[in-house]
């Protein structure tokens, strides 16, 4: 698999007016850390580092960072990303240096696919697990998990040992964690789905902060 590449300048002035004066310019800054080496802090172009983060490739990748103008990369995987809750820019993103074979652990989303013959027969499907926590080397880390719901029928659930899994790719979530459930319509259940849905609107003025891929052990470089 081709090496999804960002490009990455150092970054000499910090602070909250450095930063501001750079995401004015298009970049973002971030920081590199982790693999037995010192922090580097660094700046992305924020249009080339957006398009790569929202393809479904993008997700828990393992990036090659490789410093402008020179010979030097390395491998890293993207651990925190900072966004505005209301431009949903990227205002800052930590980068954790990792090495292919390496351990990570990372939240990978779960997909539904088919349509329940219980929702068909009038039952509504409770969508309770939307992702999963898992282990794997640090290149094979998949999009996604995908959960077939077709057979479900009012009362039938799935778990998150149900779900099948990639080779090599541990589930660190309880078995037990109920991912898809199929219910019978009600008052009570369809107030507590209002009410979900109006928490999660809600918009907070604070910026976003979005955690992925996280290294189990962050010694040991290529």
């Amino acid at each position: 698999m081709e090496d999804l590449v960002i490009e990455v300048e150092p970054r000499t002035s910090t602070g909250k007016g450095a930063n501001r004066r750079l995401r004015h310019q298009g970049l973002v800054p971030a920081i590199v850390y982790g693999g037995g080496k010192e922090s580097s802090s660094v700046v992305v172009n924020r249009h080339a580092v957006t398009e790569l983060l929202k393809t479904e490739k993008g997700r828990n990748s393992l990036f090659l960072l490789r410093v402008k103008g020179t010979k030097q990369e390395r491998h890293a995987m993207l651990h925190e990303a900072q966004i505005d809750p209301i431009t949903r820019q990227f205002l800052h993103l930590d980068f954790i240096r990792v090495s292919k074979g390496q351990r990570v652990k990372v939240e990978v989303r779960v997909v539904l696919s088919g349509e329940p013959v219980g929702v068909k027969a009038g039952g509504f499907l409770d969508w309770n697990g939307r992702s999963l926590h898992l282990e794997c080397a640090a290149e094979s880390v998949p999009d996604a998990i995908h959960a077939d719901v077709s057979g479900l029928n009012i009362g039938d659930h799935i778990t998150a040992a149900d779900l099948t899994l990639p080779e090599g790719v541990k589930l660190l979530d309880d078995g037990h964690k109920m991912i898809v459930t199929i219910e019978a319509h009600g008052a009570k259940a369809e107030e507590e789905e209002e009410a979900a849905a109006a928490v999660t609107g809600e918009e907070s003025a604070e910026p976003v902060v979005m955690k992925r891929g996280k290294a189990v052990a962050e010694e040991g470089g290529e």
